[in-house]
């Protein structure tokens, strides 16, 4: 096809006007394409374009998306069950409030005002929010009137009639509190001191109290005297001896591990030299003579210990270093 008849009149002019003869090249000395450029028609996929390639682009990074996802999620659980929390805490105040008019007969100006400003604060629920909206709905002066004579006397009686192995986690009578009074009354730790203690060394009933019932100081009194002592006797008592795979205790220690600081539980760890020991028993297991593991079963069995501390504990540079030193006699014996 001749390339002056199948163009435009004003390209083919133009062309012309360049002194262009039909069959020789573009360009001022005629060495270009001779044949125009055929347009091609491409099947058209939605996956194809600039950036796009078979497969993801690796930038180096750690693939976070799964982990941002479970932290969404988990932070999304905790809000709701706060909201949650706040309203239940809003209809108990409620009904104690109108058990008090009822039938104690108190017709006191205090709670005449307290009850008119929960149910005022109902409102709140009918719209978006965030926790503490419902708190700060209350007159100071009338929050105080409602947590001194409403709630404080209500906990004092439940603390009482508790019983730890029928009521472990404490749900019906601290937490539902906790939008009001932040945390167990001081008034009230020796009581509920001296029924936990007796079961310091159950999770079910030692575990809540750490979250929602205790302040940090009590908490960290309680868990010195009461449950470090504990720990430190797993940790002491501990058997390590591959190719078992661990001691059941070690378990257990994992389990209490979040529950106080992980300074602590590495220094507990160090004092009774979990560490050494374990370097001691995996040497022994390497230099065995024909008891002698593979170097896959070494990694495996080392692996399988590593998977079960927390990641307070392997994000210490203590427990990583002597991590990397496990690993390194792996190596060494291999």
């Amino acid at each position: 096809m001749a390339l002056l008849a199948s163009t435009s009149p004003a390209v083919a002019k133009m062309l012309q006007k360049w002194n262009f003869k039909e069959g020789s090249g573009l360009g001022a000395r005629g060495h270009g394409i001779v044949a125009p450029v055929q347009p091609t028609v491409q099947r058209c996929n939605p996956n194809t374009g600039v950036g796009h390639g078979d497969r993801s682009y690796d930038n180096g990074l750690p693939d976070t998306t799964l982990a941002v996802q479970e932290e969404w999620r988990r932070r999304c659980e905790e809000l709701a069950r706060a909201l949650r929390l706040e309203e239940e805490c809003c209809f108990k105040t409620l009904e104690l409030l109108l058990r008090d008019m009822t039938q104690d007969d108190d017709r006191s100006a205090e709670t005449a005002e307290a009850l008119a400003a929960v149910v005022n604060s109902i409102k709140v629920f009918q719209r978006k929010r965030t926790p503490g909206m419902w708190k700060s709905t209350l007159p100071y002066s009338t929050m105080l009137y409602i947590i001194e004579h409403v709630i404080k006397p209500t906990m004092a009686a439940d603390a009482r009639e508790w019983t730890p192995s029928w009521d472990p986690d404490c749900h019906r009578w601290v937490r539902p509190w906790t939008p009001l009074v932040g945390h167990l009354p001081d008034s009230l730790y020796d009581t509920v001191k001296s029924k936990i203690v007796k079961h310091a060394d159950e999770y079910a009933v030692i575990s809540p109290w750490k979250d929602y019932s205790m302040d940090p100081a009590q908490w960290d009194t309680f868990t010195r005297r009461h449950v470090l002592p504990w720990l430190t006797s797993l940790v002491r008592e501990l058997m390590i001896a591959p190719p078992k795979q661990m001691d059941p205790s070690f378990h257990t220690l994992m389990q209490w591990a979040p529950l106080v600081p992980a300074k602590i539980v590495v220094s507990i760890l160090e004092e009774e030299l979990f560490f050494d020991r374990f370097e001691d028993a995996l040497r022994h297991w390497l230099q065995s003579g024909a008891g002698k593991p593979s170097s896959e079963e070494a990694v495996a069995w080392c692996a399988g210990w590593k998977n079960l501390f927390t990641p307070e504990l392997l994000a210490d540079e203590r427990v990583l270093a002597r991590m990397d030193a496990i690993a390194a006699l792996v190596d060494a014996e291999a």
